[in-house]
């Protein structure tokens, strides 16, 4: 993301939870709705918990990133944390991670958000995608849907949970109000440079405000598939943003990659919602190919490195 890119610090006041139809109203309008303390605040302090006990220490386990799209070791920054994110926390196999998996599926389908989800869609609604940040990798602005969405456009909802409160230096979320209502050309490819450089002169001089939202522990922000989004760069290192994001889409919609349809016959249900899994984990090799991943890294690196 281009540095010029400075959204506004924001605490603006957002409708209550309670209030379904100015939770709608408002989501519609904007594109996005911020929830305070829609999360009680010992779930996620034992989501965050769970990450510092058992993955932050564990430098040679293998996650999937949402960087690079492949399993790779934890890289640290000069402070120690995490800098890349996790891709998809139901696909991690083994008995290492077990309470930092479960927990934090536990928080992105907590009865509040399969609720909120409901009332949003007239219908229940699965689990497709999710992630969690440490440190910040400073995401570039850029719309969901064009990676993927449900089978009818716009209609996948992201929601992202702050599991501690996230200071103004650390790269906080930013969204472009108004922005999933405003014809953007179509680029073939979204992680070319010619998609980045759209996307930051759309946010440079689109017209629209550019608000990054104050967000205390526990609570969550949902943004439209069609609202432009990314992260702040991070500021002071020392701090963390330590979050969890998940991408909901309603039952009765498949869910589409890259205008493709994607596998939806594998899941696993949390909190009585369905969650995507994406890797072969129902399969004896992905199981194995899981568990050695978290539970046994050298023998997978080497498994790998003979490949």
């Amino acid at each position: 993301m281009d540095t010029a890119i400075r959204p506004a610090l924001a605490d603006y006041c957002y409708p209550p939870a309670t209030d379904m139809a100015a939770v709608r109203a408002h989501f519609e309008r904007e594109g996005y709705v911020v929830l305070r303390q829609l999360l009680p605040l010992s779930a996620c302090e034992q989501a965050r918990q769970a990450f510092l006990e058992e993955v932050l220490p564990a430098r040679r386990a293998y996650f999937k990133r949402h960087a690079s799209g492949r399993h790779e070791r934890n890289v640290y920054t000069e402070y120690g944390h995490m800098k890349y994110p996790i891709l998809n926390l139901q696909d991690i196999g083994g008995k290492r991670f077990r309470r930092f998996r479960q927990y934090g599926l536990e928080l992105l389908t907590h009865p509040q958000v399969r609720a909120l989800m409901r009332e949003l869609y007239g219908e229940p609604a699965r689990l497709v995608h999710t992630m969690y940040f440490d440190g910040n990798q400073t995401t570039w602005a850029h719309r969901d849907g064009d990676y993927f969405d449900a089978a009818t456009v716009g209609r996948m909802t992201g929601i992202w949970i702050a599991a501690e409160d996230i200071h103004p230096d650390a790269g906080r979320f930013y969204v472009v109000p108004g922005s999933h209502r405003t014809p953007i050309a179509d680029i073939a490819d979204p992680n070319s440079p010619d998609y980045r450089r759209q996307m930051n002169d759309f946010v440079l001089a689109g017209g629209h405000e550019c608000v990054a939202p104050l967000m205390r522990q526990g609570d969550a922000i949902l943004w439209s598939a069609l609202t432009v989004h990314g992260s702040l760069p991070t500021v002071n290192g020392r701090h963390t943003r330590r979050s969890f994001t998940g991408h909901y889409v309603p039952d009765s919609l498949p869910l589409r990659r890259h205008l493709t349809d994607a596998p939806t016959d594998r899941y696993i249900a949390v909190n009585n919602v369905p969650i995507v899994l994406h890797e072969q984990s129902h399969t004896l090799r992905g199981l194995l190919a899981a568990t050695m991943k978290s539970d046994y890294p050298l023998l997978y690196s080497m498994l790998r490195a003979l490949r």
